[in-house]
């Protein structure tokens, strides 16, 4: 439910006709997009100006959106034709978005270095020489080129090198493409009953809206420049102290000036040991759109998860003299996966309407007089036809039936939990469960269970199941709920997200590849993570094969636990409105992302119930621009400071991340 203190920024009344995609706009689209691939590519492997698309509001998107506001500026005067509107804008703003989802980790990223690592790094030690038998070989490239690819100083533009690769690429490209449309078909059924019915706040999307708002400017608001101005000025002091160590700062990140977990050790307490304070401004900024509940839940559920370790230590199930079944009590990544998953099925049942009346329309083929129901159904169609897809695609890959089926419900669960975790916190950034489908599904059935071709073809499939920041399903409602606030329509959108989507995933492969055939997969000059996550799934694969464990009761009840608290806390939260008790919170509790946030959440939370008590909805409102500005100042400095290091050629202080 849409809180009283939250505001929709809405067009003027003339202009709430609904929007179709112009043809500008697709030309603008068709020479951004690949633009945008070859930075982040680029600029996060080789220049490393940082995450330019893991942030949920992604900071290269946002600058070419103030890039396309100050072009307006400059335009309306010299050339008023030349403009674009608040919607094309909008429309640009979705596209970005939905094509640096595609390029970034968790997606293009991943699957390109996952191809050949097992063949490249299979040492007697890790022995997965055994499992080359197993590869699916239709979808991997000759590995006679691979070594060009891992240790450079080659060109990826020959003959050879395009041959190899040409098969994989577009075999993996139809099941992206496939991918992503399953989730977006999913958001289009969807999206009446998270923006028309519940109305969730969606506190990412105050800040295009704000920004592009046409009736009384944000941009002459002095709380917006004020806003602006603290990030500007204290992210520049520490990118300065970064370069020269004896300028002062004042930190705001997470580090070891702002960490409580220096004063915990081992014993009772080592659970706390972790806990750090931080002060994103771009994460204050964000969180003052979120609901005061969800915000509540988030931090307090934070601290019960840490209370519920030390009760664990307390007891004995934890620590030095522990039995080692009892290791992983209290089970807290098997209850983040059972948290996700029952999100994503509550979401599901209330939808529950919009995805009947779908069904029936497409069952009795009736021409309806509401065109919103025609489009949810044809997205149900188009639902089934990407689904179906993906389970032969996996099958064709020597995977079980039963077990991609098990693996595509579980994991779509998850990002549906996952987008509903942000239509309501927002947050600026969003880890998935700790506990991924891939390895609960395995442990829970049983790598004994699984024959080595199964598990090996699961591994091929982790590419998309490991760093959730960028996942394509929340950017999707997100710019849904664009598209309804700013009077766009909704077929449109989707139909620019399907072009952005389809440019990205054949542009970031091919990007991709010149990089490493020039630099060198393996080589110190590329970007580390990106190129040796795969050893972790891999990692895995021979710990599976070598396991002999049946049903893993233990991972079972752990999200069985998780699962039944969610679901207990959303029917308490629908019954009584007074409920505080947010099921996001605890959700998020016992992931990774509540680790840096937490304490500007509590911030936001602290100071907004003030803001609401003291000041009413008028002072609530005051504030907006001041919390846009917060974010602009973080994203702007971020950018800058990005550029200046590309520049100087050398590595700078991170806006966002603690290292």
């Amino acid at each position: 439910m849409l809180m009283t203190d939250q505001r929709e920024p809405r067009l003027p009344q003339q202009d709430r006709a609904s929007a179709p995609l112009g043809r500008r706009v697709v030309i603008l689209g068709i020479i951004l997009v690949p633009l945008l691939c070859i930075a982040v590519e680029y600029g996060e492997l080789v220049a490393w100006v940082g995450e330019l698309v893991s942030t949920s509001l992604m900071l290269l998107v946002a600058f070419t959106l103030c890039t396309l506001l100050a072009a307006n500026h400059l335009l309306k005067r010299v050339g008023p034709a030349w403009r674009l509107s608040r919607a094309e804008m909008l429309y640009l703003f979705a596209m970005l978005t939905a094509a640096g989802s595609v390029a970034g980790v968790g997606m293009v990223q991943f699957l390109v270095t996952l191809l050949g690592y097992i063949f490249r790094h299979a040492t007697p030690a890790n022995r997965w020489e055994l499992y080359h038998q197993y590869v699916p070989t239709w979808l991997v490239p000759n590995t006679a080129i691979l070594q060009g690819f891992y240790e450079g100083g080659a060109s990826f533009l020959t003959a050879s090198h395009l041959g190899a690769w040409a098969q994989p690429l577009l075999l993996w490209s139809l099941f992206m493409v496939a991918f992503v449309s399953f989730m977006l078909c999913l958001s289009l059924l969807l999206r009446r009953q998270w923006i028309e019915r519940e109305r969730l706040s969606f506190p990412i999307v105050y800040f295009p809206l704000e920004l592009t708002r046409e009736e009384s400017p944000l941009w002459r608001s002095r709380p917006l420049w004020v806003g602006l101005a603290i990030p500007l000025v204290l992210q520049s002091l520490a990118s300065l102290n970064y370069l020269f160590p004896s300028v002062p700062y004042l930190p705001l990140k997470p580090s070891a000036q702002l960490s409580i977990g220096q004063f915990f050790g081992t014993g009772l307490l080592e659970p706390l040991s972790r806990v750090t304070l931080a002060f994103y401004p771009m994460a204050l900024g964000i969180a003052y759109f979120a609901e005061l509940d969800v915000l509540f839940g988030c931090w307090l559920f934070y601290w019960l998860a840490r209370a519920e370790e030390v009760l664990c230590i307390a007891l004995g199930f934890r620590g030095p003299f522990a039995s080692p079944g009892m290791a992983e009590m209290p089970y807290l990544n098997q209850q983040s996966l059972g948290a996700f998953v029952a999100l994503g099925a509550v979401a599901l049942w209330l939808g529950k309407g919009e995805i009947s009346a779908a069904v029936r329309y497409l069952l009795v083929r009736r021409r309806p007089s509401d065109t919103a129901l025609a489009t949810s159904a044809a997205a149900l169609g188009g639902l089934l036809a990407s689904g179906v897809f993906l389970l032969l695609f996996a099958r064709a890959m020597g995977i079980p039936l039963p077990i991609i089926t098990l693996l595509f419900s579980i994991y779509f669960l998850v990002v549906l939990g996952f987008a509903r975790i942000r239509a309501q916190a927002g947050l600026p950034w969003l880890f998935g469960p700790n506990h991924p489908p891939h390895i609960f599904m395995v442990w829970a059935v049983g790598p004994a269970n699984l024959s080595p071709q199964a598990l090996t073809s699961l591994s091929y499939l982790q590419w998309f199941d490991w760093d959730y920041r960028g996942t394509a399903m929340a950017h999707q409602m997100e710019a849904l709920k664009i598209s309804s606030a700013a009077g766009l329509s909704a077929r449109s959108m989707a139909k620019g997200i399907l072009l952005a989507v389809v440019l990205a995933t054949v542009v970031s492969p091919l990007v991709l590849l010149t990089i490493y055939y020039h630099f060198g997969a393996d080589s110190a000059r590329v970007e580390q993570y990106r190129t040796q996550w795969a050893s972790m799934p891999l990692g895995l694969l021979t710990t599976w094969g070598d396991s002999s464990a049946g049903l893993g009761w233990g991972e079972i009840a752990g999200g069985l636990a998780g699962a039944a608290m969610v679901l207990a806390l959303s029917a308490l939260h629908s019954r009584w409105l007074w409920w505080p008790f947010h099921p996001v919170g605890y959700a998020l509790s016992c992931t990774f992302t509540l680790e840096w946030l937490w304490c500007p959440l509590f911030v936001v939370w602290l100071c907004k119930s003030l803001v609401l008590r003291y000041g009413g909805i008028r002072l609530y409102r005051r504030g907006i621009p001041f919390a846009v500005g917060l974010i602009l100042g973080d994203y702007l400095v971020a950018i800058l400071w990005a550029l200046l290091g590309l520049a100087l050629g050398r590595e700078m202080y991170s806006i966002f991340w603690s290292a």
